[in-house]
């Protein structure tokens, strides 16, 4: 038996490395560039919240409500994971524990529905939290008109520095004299009958193997594509965004620090690299194609939002790099996890930004569906297979569509003029999303909001 892993990012790496724990003598090939562009993680703070991501809806709908389980599920086994991990690899991963959540008045009121949406999920959830004064969050020093009206301190949900986590999982991969590290992408997958037989790399190499795992984040619908295989999977789109390293010294941050969800995205946050180094994020925007450098209006609202959201000494701090990052967003925005119709291929993408978070919960399960061992969670709701799932109905989406289109407008420099203009806005926008939802045939059901402009320009239908 061999396992091929099709993907070097959070979930092949991890994977690979509950394969290694689970079954040592297992030849794993795990194929990937060593490069990793466009890779998520690679450019995430990378913070370890569920909470912070709740919304008005996440825990009123069925589905919304198991999605954010599935993500909470996942905190507790950060510290027994990184500590075996650390000890294992002997790599250091910086990381810590603590997450300020402040409610400023950068946007709109989106951002209080947020808020008070959190607030809710905690004290339902009975999660440790404390209202706070911002005079008390480390090294946060906002300019005074943006400075948080709430803050709280999460105690259970933190951060840590993706870089290392890579580091320390190859070195820990590299002990294994069965695993192996292929320095390539994959083209298309081969399959005969009901199997999958090997997968062709883009030199034209053929690797053949037993099992295989297909996790190469939003290349995944590029890779299926090509493979003819006999079996359909839900459209995997690209996520774009991007966030910027500051060399930050003394005012270097110890716990992260973020706002609500708002426009889009995961609102603004700022989180420890190591002693020395803040990362800022996060912008988003969904692309069928990939796009290899950041737009400058995203640098820009991140430079913006770090001088002005979250310390006005970061004027001085040094720009040390601008990441992009590519996160992997299905067509009804779900994961899609799981075993497939074909017998020996599991797939894992689709994660948008959790797939980090979630990846000491979601190997296990998948390194024991490679080893062909039952697992004691339910992951139906993330079929490779499903038919697309509709999380609202029309009129949420449209309402949730003009909200975040507004929203995100704050969040780059929006200043609205002292007459009607936000209430003739909402009836643009109102009639322009309504119009798209009759084009496409959306009559009961809703368009996500961030896959608007893929049914606008004709990428879904």
């Amino acid at each position: 038996m061999s396992v091929i892993i099709v993907g070097n990012g959070v979930l092949g790496l991890t994977t690979a490395y509950r394969l290694a724990q689970l079954a040592p003598d297992l030849p794993v090939k795990i194929i990937g560039p060593d490069h990793h562009k466009g890779c998520a993680s690679l450019a995430a703070a990378a913070m370890l919240n569920s909470f912070c991501e709740v919304e008005p809806r996440t825990l009123n709908h069925p589905i919304l409500k198991e999605r954010f389980l599935l993500n909470r599920e996942a905190v507790p086994l950060w510290p027994e994971f990184l500590k075996n991990l650390i000890n294992e690899s002997g790599v250091q991963i910086y990381h810590g524990f603590g997450t300020y959540l402040i409610e400023n008045h950068a946007a709109d009121e989106l951002d209080d529905l947020n808020f008070n949406a959190v607030i809710d999920a905690l004290k339902k959830f009975e999660e440790p939290f404390s209202y706070v004064e911002s005079s008390q969050i480390p090294n946060y020093a906002p300019s005074s008109r943006l400075r948080a009206a709430n803050a709280i301190l999460i105690p259970n949900e933190g951060f840590l520095n993706p870089v290392d986590l890579f580091a320390a999982l190859k070195a820990r991969l590299q002990q294994f004299q069965n695993v192996e590290f292929v320095n390539q992408t994959v083209d298309h997958v081969i399959a005969n009958g009901s199997s999958v037989r090997s997968v062709v790399l883009n030199n034209g190499k053929q690797v053949d193997g037993t099992m295989f795992f297909l996790a190469p984040g939003a290349t995944f619908s590029k890779i299926v594509e090509k493979s003819n295989l006999p079996i359909s999977f839900p459209k995997v789109f690209y996520g774009v965004g991007c966030s910027i390293l500051l060399k930050t010294g003394d005012f270097t941050h110890s716990y992260c620090v973020r706002t609500p969800n708002r426009g889009l995205a995961c609102g603004v946050y700022s989180a420890p690299f190591d002693r020395e180094h803040t990362i800022i994020g996060a912008s988003n925007f969904i692309s069928p194609v990939p796009e290899d450098a950041v737009r400058l209006t995203s640098v820009h609202t991140l430079i913006e939002a770090a001088m002005e959201q979250i310390n006005t000494v970061f004027y001085r701090s040094q720009l040390v790099k601008v990441n992009v990052g590519w996160r992997p967003t299905s067509e009804d925005t779900l994961p899609i996890l799981g075993q497939t119709q074909l017998d020996n291929l599991v797939v894992a993408t689709g994660t948008k930004r959790d797939g980090l978070h979630c990846s000491p919960l979601l190997s296990t399960l998948f390194a024991r569906l490679l080893l062909k061992e039952s697992i004691d969670y339910d992951l139906s709701l993330y079929s490779p297979h499903r038919k697309r799932v509709s999380l609202f109905t029309r009129d949420e989406a449209i309402e949730d569509s003009v909200n975040h289109t507004i929203n995100a407008a704050y969040q780059h420099g929006f200043v609205p003029a002292h007459n009607r203009m936000i209430e003739e806005l909402r009836s643009y926008y109102q009639k322009e999303f309504s119009d798209l939802h009759d084009k496409v045939g959306a009559i009961e059901w809703g368009i996500p909001p961030e896959l608007v402009n893929m049914y606008k320009f004709g990428h879904l239908s």
